[in-house]
């Protein structure tokens, strides 16, 4: 055993806190090594020399409560009042998004359908839309002219 733990042994058999199960390899080793006896000796004549004959006053355990409690760390006082209105503010929002969304939500699912003018024509005719998309009324004119006179003309 080394002397370290028999030292923690000594210890915690002067207090009575020793498990059975070492006590006898503390004996052991207490009777071969003299540096361990030696800390074993000045334990108990320690004890001897600074026995108290009476428990301490009230006095003084009060005064030494007293110093305790102003030589206590302080606890830090973290403070949310600057954060009370925007954690209401954001607790606000939630409950009224999801007041929105289970009233005024669909149960069904659905599509928008979007069209443009030259979507609702033929298809011949929005070739044409696309061809005649740039030019001025005048040009417009000017080409409705030709076509009706084909037209005519082929007739």
């Amino acid at each position: 055993m080394k002397c370290k733990n028999a030292e923690k042994w000594i210890l915690l058999q002067d207090s009575g806190e020793l498990p059975a199960k070492h006590a006898n390899a503390l004996a052991a080793h207490l009777h071969d090594c003299k540096a361990c006896q030696l800390f074993q000796f000045s334990l108990i004549e320690s004890q001897h020399t600074f026995q108290t004959l009476e428990e301490p006053s009230a006095t003084s355990l009060q005064n030494v409560l007293r110093e305790a409690r102003l030589n206590a760390p302080v606890k830090k006082h973290i403070s949310l009042w600057g954060l009370k209105p925007a954690i209401a503010t954001a607790a606000s929002l939630v409950i009224a998004l999801g007041v929105f969304f289970s009233t005024f939500g669909s149960d069904k699912v659905g599509m928008e359908l979007v069209f443009t003018e030259t979507q609702l024509l033929d298809s011949s005719d929005q070739i044409s839309s696309v061809m005649y998309s740039g030019l001025s009324d005048d040009d417009l004119a000017f080409n409705f002219l030709m076509t009706y006179e084909d037209s005519y003309a082929s007739l």
